[in-house]
């Protein structure tokens, strides 16, 4: 029987389980879609629901249908007078500044969401490479010299290149150079690091300018 092994949502590696064990776990909720599970004869780890009919996992339930829109409420008809002309002119006028007034809030905070999820989600593959890190150097005591020696791939998506090995200061290393994304062109460029400590702790630093825009543990 294959001994699983899975990423919770706190980011903490699991197992080994058996397929049930790992099921279970999906019932309960402590894994979604996207967590990240491997077993031997998997290349590298994969997102659960790749392995639903393999794990004999139920199939996600349908989207819920969505209603039709209500229809508009028809115009209203106004008076043919100065007053009112004058009035219908004042309230576009108003609206059409709070329009503007809105949209200049909306569409930055819309972009920044837009950037700390891509920036979330390269994170969240870089603790996978962890797991994998981790593995190497409790068998070999070693760091990796490269991203080649653990058979990564020369990009994820949003990542431009990822650098591994040992810095001057004895920790290990997974440094992320990111790619420029569709609505976040600014993250070309920028590097994340997780290095890891002779006592296994790991930790996420960057220097990023949009300090917002990474994970609360990342510094």
């Amino acid at each position: 029987m294959s001994q699983w092994y899975y990423v919770d949502r706190t980011q903490t590696r699991q197992g080994p389980v058996t397929a049930g064990a790992l099921g279970a776990a999906y019932g309960l909720g402590q894994l979604a879609e996207d967590s990240l599970v491997w077993r031997e004869g998997l290349a590298q780890w994969t997102p659960l629901g790749h392995c639903r009919d393999e794990l004999g996992l139920p199939a996600a339930p349908p989207a819920s249908a969505v209603p039709p829109p209500l229809p508009a409420a028809a115009p209203t008809r106004l008076k043919r007078s100065n007053g009112c002309l004058i009035a219908a002119v004042v309230i576009a006028v108003a609206s059409v500044l709070v329009l503007a007034i809105l949209a200049a809030i909306a569409i930055p905070a819309y972009q920044d969401y837009v950037t700390r999820s891509k920036v979330l989600a390269a994170v969240t593959q870089a603790r996978a490479i962890q797991v994998q890190v981790d593995e190497f150097i409790a068998n070999t005591d070693r760091c990796p010299r490269d991203a080649a020696e653990l058979q990564l791939t020369p990009s994820l998506p949003g990542v431009a290149a990822i650098t591994l090995g040992e810095a001057n200061t004895g920790m290990c290393v997974i440094e992320l150079e990111l790619s420029a994304a569709a609505g976040s062109p600014a993250l070309a460029g920028e590097r994340i690091r997780l290095s890891r400590d002779s006592d296994g702790g790991w930790y996420c630093t960057s220097e990023m300018a949009r300090r917002a825009t990474l994970p609360a543990d990342c510094r």
